[in-house]
Formats: C-alpha cells, sequence, structure tokens
C-alpha cells in the first residue's frame, strides 16, 4: 500500500475520505512554496496594513511551515502575527476569514481572536494576543492538573456544540473512498493487518456519522485556556468536509501521543495518570453535549479507532514529506531548518508503533 509522495496528485478539495491523498498535495504545494521565499514583514507594513504605530515585531516562534510574530503596539497592545513560510495566499486568506466567523458561531466559553490585518505578499495575518496557556503545556505542568481536567472538558463541551450547529446531515459514509485515501498511505501492512482492515470497513459501512464542516487540527497545542474559556488560535486554512468524528479524534489521538512519549521518558510519572483523566474528561464534556451520540454507543469506539487510523496515515505523509524537504534543502544552505531533525527521526518510529496499536484495538474492538 506505498504510494510516493512525489507521483502525480489531482488537486481536489479535501471533502469526505481523501485525506491522506489531501496531505500529499499539501506537501507537494509545500515544495513548491520553497521556491518563493518569504520575508519577515517589516514595521512599516505592519503599520500601514494596522493603520496604527507599530513599536516593534520580535519572532516569537517557528517551525518548518509558520513562523509567529509578536508585535507591541503604541497603544500599549500586543498581537500576533502569524506568517506561512510554506503554504500558499489562498491558505492565509482563509485562515483570516475563518477567524471572524468562528467568533460568529456564539458557543459559551469558546473565544476567537479578534482579526486585525491581512499582508498577502508576505504571507502573513495578524490578530490580536491571547492570553492563557495551551492545553499541551498544561500536560507538562506539573501544578496544572486542575486547569488541565477543566480545559479538556471545557474543550469537549465547545466541539460538541460547534459540530451542532455544523450538522448537514447524519448518515454513513462511503467506504470506498475510504479503503482508497488508506491505500495511499506511506506504510507496509501485513496481511494481518490488511485482514484487519478489510473487516474493519466492512463494519464500518454500517456506522452513521454526523457529516458537515470540520475543524480538523482541534488540538490540544492550538486551544489557550485562560479563565475558564477556551481560545482557538490556530483556524482551519482550507474547507474541509467530512465526518464531524475527525475532530473528536485530533484532540484524542494527540493527547494519547503526549502520554506515550511522557511513558517512554518517565515511565513512573504521575503525569500520565492526569493525561489519561484528561481524555476521559474530554470525552465526557463531548459526549454529555452533543445531543444524539453518532454513532451508536456500540460503535463508537470502534469508529474512533478507523479514524485515528487514517490521522496516523496523515501524520506519516506530512512526517515523510517534511524529512524529504529538509533532505533536499541541507546541501544548498545550512541556515534552512526544517524542524528538529533528531524528532524527526523519532517521530516516524513513534506513527508506526501507533499504526501497530491502532490495528491491535481494531482487532479487539470488532463487533461480533
Amino acid at each position: 500500500m506505498k504510494h510516493s509522495i512525489h507521483s502525480a496528485i489531482t488537486p481536489s478539495p479535501a471533502f469526505d475520505c481523501d485525506f491522506v491523498r489531501a496531505a500529499q498535495l499539501r506537501v507537494a504545494e509545500m515544495h513548491a512554496s520553497t521556491a518563493h521565499p518569504v520575508e519577515p514583514p517589516n514595521l512599516l507594513e505592519l503599520e500601514l496594513a494596522l493603520g496604527e504605530r507599530v513599536q516593534k515585531c520580535e519572532l516569537w516562534a517557528q517551525n518548518w511551515r509558520n513562523r509567529v510574530y509578536r508585535i507591541g503596539l503604541a497603544s500599549g497592545r500586543a498581537a500576533l502575527a502569524k506568517q506561512a513560510v510554506r503554504g500558499t495566499e489562498a491558505m492565509v486568506q482563509y485562515q483570516y476569514n475563518q477567524l471572524e466567523l468562528l467568533s460568529k458561531l456564539d458557543i459559551p466559553g469558546m473565544r476567537v481572536p479578534k482579526a486585525l490585518a491581512f499582508l498577502r505578499p508576505k504571507r502573513v495575518y495578524v490578530m490580536e494576543f491571547a492570553p492563557g496557556e495551551t492545553i499541551e503545556s498544561l500536560l507538562w505542568n506539573r501544578s496544572g492538573r486542575a486547569d488541565l481536567l477543566l480545559a479538556c472538558e471545557l474543550a469537549g463541551k465547545i466541539l460538541a456544540q460547534m459540530h451542532i450547529l455544523r450538522t448537514e446531515k447524519i448518515s454513513p459514509l462511503p467506504v470506498e473512498p475510504l479503503a482508497r485515501d488508506l491505500a495511499a498511505a506511506p506504510w507496509h501492512l501485513s496481511s494481518r493487518e490488511q485482514t484487519i482492515l478489510q473487516l474493519a470497513l466492512e463494519t464500518f459501512a454500517r456506522a452513521e456519522l454526523r457529516i458537515g464542516e470540520i475543524y480538523y487540527d482541534y488540538k490540544p497545542a492550538n486551544l489557550l485556556f485562560d479563565n475558564n474559556e477556551l481560545f482557538l488560535v490556530d483556524p482551519p486554512d482550507t474547507l474541509r468536509q467530512g465526518a464531524h468524528l475527525r475532530d473528536f479524534v485530533a484532540f484524542q489521538s494527540s493527547m494519547r501521543r503526549h502520554l506515550w512519549r511522557l511513558s517512554l521518558r518517565r515511565p513512573f510519572d504521575r503525569r500520565r495518570a492526569a493525561i489519561r483523566q484528561g481524555m476521559a474528561a474530554f470525552e465526557h464534556g463531548y459526549l454529555a453535549n452533543v445531543g444524539t451520540p453518532y454513532p451508536e454507543p456500540g460503535l463508537f469506539a470502534f469508529v474512533v479507532r478507523v479514524f485515528e487510523l487514517q490521522r496516523t496515515a496523515v501524520l506519516m505523509t506530512m512526517q515523510k514529506g517534511k524529512i524529504n524537504m529538509a533532505r533536499q534543502m541541507m546541501p544548498t544552505s545550512s541556515t534552512v531548518r526544517v524542524g528538529d531533525s533528531l524528532a524527526n527521526r523519532i517521530t516516524l518510529p513513534l506513527l508506526e508503533m501507533e499504526k501497530r496499536w491502532l490495528f491491535r484495538q481494531l482487532a479487539h474492538e470488532l463487533p461480533m
């Protein structure tokens, strides 16, 4: 089931089930954007876009795709600017527009930073500075256990309300496109895993699901908790339609990977129990507020595993694309850095471990 991310890809919106193939397209776009590098925004550009004086603009954080700048305004306010180092103007424009659209959902406990400016040539949008600490940070904070549980439960409640508002229909997903998408994953499946997957897809076809617009990257790193409110600080960069459970999976699978990393480094650390409790609080917050659960309770955990498997395939695709970019750029420039090379090498084995674990879970949870 191997498929090269450099093979011909037909651009298409990531509707329904084409998430692995959409990731392949995203990697191709990232490769193309390296041919069109962008310089950081300067103070004059920011002042013209914001309509007020800017005192400073400092690089605050960066990864292989984005730079984040902290901006100090003459009024004393702070703002953040996000720049797509690898991406397109359309992606940045979509994120900028989403800030306003998400704020109009009017969900209790949910906050969205106000959109302030968009600098198209620099692939930058500016938003107000959001206070608080990410749920990801709370995971590693030994004294933040109470806040972690509150934040996780609130994250579940907010996601449930978002899904209710965005439900377009309730129906099964077609299995054939999902099977084709999983076949495009950059992994090798044993004969046993192929059999499990076939049986899983046959069962999956029976599940009734909430379908509509999804958030996609609803994960602990993108949610800031402050004063019993949650700020959504990394809005979607493209429209994605599909099963709402994908958002549930994005949060829970990210939490589990943090749990595994902590378990490998410190197997007796008490924070492991806090992460498990956070996952349970998120699930309770979601199921208690989403109304009638879809799929039915007897299939819920099983369907979550299928979507987790697809998300793992997406992450493998992106990770291999990141490593390929790092290898291509290393000989040409010692100043260009695509993520941490050691972290890159560790992440793929962890994703492979997660894939094998998910297949064992699927085999165990297959309805008899």
